[in-house]
């Protein structure tokens, strides 16, 4: 099962995903997509994706600098 505050993913979402108990090691990754099992299909930073179906995922929003300034 996946652990989140976050009440709903969609697909192009930016997350946190926490790696262990402790949350010591944190990955940034979007999501690609949301299957009706509840889990969520994830791609890294790095490019690799991943089938999450247990762990600790939060929702992330991108810093105000990140917006195109023109």
């Amino acid at each position: 099962m996946i652990v989140s505050e976050t009440p709903e993913f969609h697909v192009g979402d930016q997350v946190w995903v926490y790696r262990d108990s402790s949350y010591g090691t944190v990955e940034s990754a979007v999501v690609v997509d949301t299957p009706a099992d509840r889990s969520l299909r994830l791609e890294f930073t790095d490019g690799h994706r991943n089938h999450l179906r247990h762990g600790r995922v939060e929702r992330h929003s991108l810093p105000d600098t990140a917006v195109d300034g023109g």
